[in-house]
């Protein structure tokens, strides 16, 4: 008899602490919340748990360029970020850009290419005044220094590719002018010039927020 009382009490204070956990709690499974990542804005429906909002592991790491991906053998969620870069005046997405240097003995690694934004308009806007070639000249950039006919690779991160990229080759002329044209990329290569000499690079790239400028100088030799 002493057990079946000690365990009827034991029962009613189960009960007693499930409701008043329940009382003290606020569960809201449908609130729109609008979050804005990396100057986009977005909206999801989201728990709100005392106060708390927690919204899907998933659309958080895509939306911060990052792939997920669950394996069943080892009950394990992964999580791949990719190199994100953003101006820090503006939020604007900044390209990777890198030369693709081989060496005499067959090695192949990557050197990345330091960057100058020339403009940068996302959450602000940013110019720097100036042609590419004084904007390099007062930030006393060093040109880097790369093979003839060798590439040079131009990336952005996981869905924030831009919708018009487009590439920019500045070099003196004869009359010792800077005479610039355009010129294609194979994909995200853009292969650089047999013939030697000092060449400025700009890489202007649109999205519908916004658009960037960035530069960089490059010695072909």
């Amino acid at each position: 008899m002493r057990k079946y009382i000690i365990a009827s009490i034991v029962c009613v204070f189960v009960v007693i602490t499930v409701a008043a956990y329940g009382a003290s709690s606020s569960l809201d499974f449908l609130t729109s919340e609008k979050f804005v990542i990396n100057g986009e804005d977005k909206k999801l429906s989201v728990i709100n748990y005392n106060g708390h909002v927690y919204v899907p592991l998933r659309f958080v790491a895509e939306q911060m360029a990052a792939d997920v991906y669950y394996r069943e053998d080892r009950r394990t969620t992964y999580i791949q970020q990719y190199s994100v870069k953003f101006d820090e005046r503006t939020l604007a997405p900044v390209p990777s850009v890198a030369y693709e240097k081989k060496t005499d003995s067959g090695i192949v690694w990557m050197q990345e290419i330091p960057l100058l934004d020339g403009i940068s308009c996302w959450l602000d806007c940013f110019k720097r005044p100036g042609t590419a070639s004084k904007i390099l000249e007062h930030a006393e950039y060093s040109p880097v220094a790369v093979k003839p006919e060798s590439d040079i690779v131009i990336t952005y991160p996981k869905g924030m590719v831009p919708e018009i990229l487009e590439v920019f080759m500045e070099t003196e002329s004869v009359a010792g002018k800077k005479e610039g044209r355009a010129v294609p990329l194979d994909g995200n290569r853009l292969h650089l010039p047999q013939k030697t000499g000092l060449y400025n690079i700009l890489i202007s790239s649109a999205w519908e927020q916004g658009q960037t400028l960035y530069i960089f100088a490059i010695d072909v030799k």
